[in-house]
């Protein structure tokens, strides 16, 4: 039997989930709110919900080959570090881009002007940090209706592709930006049209942000990109906090020079944002749902299985694997702004 490290915070809501679907298929070893010292001797890692106390070590001569993640990224996990070593590492995003889009496109509607949307107007700072709940309600309680609206994508992968799609059935126009072009039928639901990071920002109503933080996007939207941004225009990160420079958006959503935000990210960046207004903050629970803790329990360990059996799809690689991009030369066609980063899914 294929021995497997499942790795998690002291709190993980959902271990009693992933440990059910994996007990009767591997050798399970749990290791909760400490990373060991060595992964010597495991097939997989294993990674949990919630923050690790330090980077997973090196995997030796007879370590793991393969890391998957519950989520679609994790703020701990180097995913370019460990690919050097030989390492693949893969995340959720397969199940979880319908979950994230649609939060991502909730926040968008929430501070949108004129959203005419029930309990929505005027939100504002901590006043308006909504539950899970809230955030579904837009779409069970409202017909939004998004005709005449440019929607930006930063970062065209999975998660991108749906938040697009759903964009373009409520009557949004789609652009995005992405390092690569988008894989072959990705926007022809959306019939999104690929565009420059900075005209992306400059035209758009809306711009969401999809791609993974790294050392190149630290942040990806710093004063210079915010500051394309028009008066009116909205500002979706259900991404990483780190993507964006927040305390100059704070400080240009109080002078009003940027129109709103919606961001699903975790504190301390949060407070930051505690007297801003026109912004929707949700604590990082855009991946966070008892039917995207199903479906992710199911789909890390079907994946692991896959690997280790030899049963992935192509070449040994598995679904939701993090693409690592390399940093694009200036002139090059890829080359999209300034700073660059792997998009997530």
């Amino acid at each position: 039997m294929h021995r497997v490290i499942y790795i998690t915070a002291a709190t993980d809501p959902l271990a009693e989930r992933v440990l059910d679907a994996a007990a009767s298929r591997f050798d399970v070893t749990v290791v909760s709110g400490k990373v060991p010292d060595s992964l010597e001797g495991f097939d997989a890692v294993l990674v949990g919900d919630g923050r690790l106390n330090s980077p997973l070590p090196a995997p030796g001569r007879n370590g793991p080959k393969l890391v998957q993640l519950t989520r679609g990224h994790h703020l701990d996990i180097d995913a370019a570090a460990l690919a050097a070593t030989g390492v693949t590492v893969a995340g959720a995003s397969p199940v979880l881009a319908p979950h994230v889009a649609r939060h991502a496109l909730a926040l968008a509607l929430a501070v949108r002007p004129g959203n005419g949307l029930p309990g929505l107007s005027g939100l504002s700072g901590l006043s308006g940090l909504l539950t899970r709940e809230k955030v579904e309600s837009i779409f069970r309680d409202t017909e939004p209706s998004m005709a005449g609206v440019t929607v930006g994508i930063v970062g065209f992968g999975r998660i991108g592709t749906a938040m697009a799609d759903l964009c373009a059935l409520l009557g949004a126009t789609v652009i995005y930006a992405d390092v690569r072009t988008a894989a072959r039928g990705a926007a022809a639901a959306s019939g999104a049209r690929r565009s420059t990071l900075d005209l992306l920002l400059a035209r758009s109503d809306i711009v969401s942000l999809h791609v993974q933080w790294g050392p190149t996007s630290d942040p990806l939207i710093s004063e210079r990109e915010l500051r394309l941004l028009g008066p009116e225009s909205v500002l979706v990160n259900t991404a990483d906090a780190r993507l964006v420079d927040n305390r100059t958006l704070a400080e240009l959503l109080r002078s009003g020079r940027v129109g709103g935000a919606g961001l699903d990210i975790e504190e301390p960046s949060l407070a930051l944002f505690a007297d801003a207004p026109n912004t929707a903050l949700t604590p990082y629970v855009a991946a966070r749902s008892a039917e995207a803790d199903e479906a992710v329990a199911g789909f890390a360990v079907d994946n692991i299985e896959a690997v280790l059996s030899g049963m992935t799809q192509v070449s040994g690689t598995p679904a939701g694997v993090i693409e690592i991009i390399d940093f694009p030369r200036a002139g090059d066609p890829a080359f999209w702004s300034s700073k660059m980063s792997p998009r997530v899914g």
